[in-house]
């Protein structure tokens, strides 16, 4: 398993990327395994409920997506730093 201070930028973009494509392609397969690591990573969870709280507000857009990049970005380290694999289909499978 990686530590947070082996991480690069260049893997966690591209961790990013792979979950992107994910919902981009899979929205389902994606909502599951965004579930079951905010099961187990309680600030994720949290921003996704908070996200959620600020849409049905009516918050400001840019707040919005600036809380979903935010998210994003910590998702993504969640994948690399206990090492899961991105469920992607028509792409290898990254690691």
């Amino acid at each position: 398993m990686p530590q947070l201070a082996d991480i690069t930028l260049f893997s966690l973009t591209r961790t990013m990327s792979v979950l992107d494509q994910l919902f981009q392609e899979e929205p389902d397969l994606y909502e599951d395994f965004v579930r079951e690591i905010c099961a187990e990573f309680t600030l994720a969870k949290e921003y996704m409920l908070a996200i959620q709280e600020m849409a049905s507000r009516e918050a400001d857009r840019e707040a919005i997506a600036q809380a979903d990049l935010t998210l994003r970005h910590m998702l993504a380290l969640w994948v690399l730093s206990n090492d899961l694999t991105v469920p992607v289909t028509g792409l290898e499978q990254m690691q």
